[in-house]
């Protein structure tokens, strides 16, 4: 294969972007162009490009544990950090492979500690959809939800209970008009809870306001 330089674009005042055959390819210091002798309209040698790659994929290497240092990455996250930065596919490739190796990134685990910190808070569907947004597979979020939910299943019946409590302290559910209880209905189901998990709710805290 023939790896044709393009372009060669500024970074910053130490790297470049070089583009192979037309498509961005990898990002370099200044000296180490000299170093691999690239050139603006020359081909790179195919073992230079190799040497290129195996240089990148280990700098990406390390580049990936100093960014799970600070905190947790999904696999989607931690290629778009690496792809920022511009390294080539082949080096963002070899950088998950190792951290998923030794355990460092683990989509699933990743999940299962939200779940757990933010299902006294959240409802299930706006967990499921900051997880979808981070790039976890359905698959994972749909088993992990499954299991903590199974396990907890009056955790979003309870968190309503408690937020009608702080909403109602000085109302009875009893005597809202329908629209009002309508409106009190939507924002929770707006919160991402389901119907029937808000009727059974509000009828436990109207139920304690009756006999309180």
């Amino acid at each position: 294969m023939e790896y044709l330089v393009t372009s060669i674009r500024e970074l910053t005042s130490k790297r470049r972007l070089v583009y192979v055959n037309e498509e961005r390819a990898f990002a370099l210091y200044a000296g180490e162009l000299k170093k691999y002798n690239i050139h603006l309209g020359e081909c790179i040698p195919v073992e230079v490009y190799t040497d290129i790659i195996s240089a990148l994929s280990r700098r990406a290497v390390i580049r990936g544990m100093n960014l799970l240092k600070s905190r947790d990455y999904t696999e989607a996250e931690f290629k778009k950090k690496l792809r920022d930065g511009y390294y080539p596919a082949e080096a963002v490739e070899a950088a998950l492979s190792y951290v998923r190796e030794y355990g460092y990134i683990d989509d699933e685990r990743y999940a299962q500690n939200y779940v757990a910190f933010k299902a006294g808070s959240k409802s299930r569907r706006m967990v499921q959809a900051f997880l979808t947004n981070k790039g976890v597979s359905a698959q994972i979020i749909e088993s992990v939800c499954d299991e903590y939910y199974n396990e907890h299943t009056d955790s979003e019946l309870q968190q309503i209970v408690f937020q009608l409590e702080k909403r109602c302290r000085n109302i009875s559910i009893n005597s809202m008009e329908y629209n009002e209880r309508q409106k009190l209905k939507a924002y929770f189901y707006r919160k991402g809870f389901r119907c029937d998990v808000i009727d059974s709710a509000m009828d436990l805290v109207s139920k304690y306001q009756e006999h309180s």
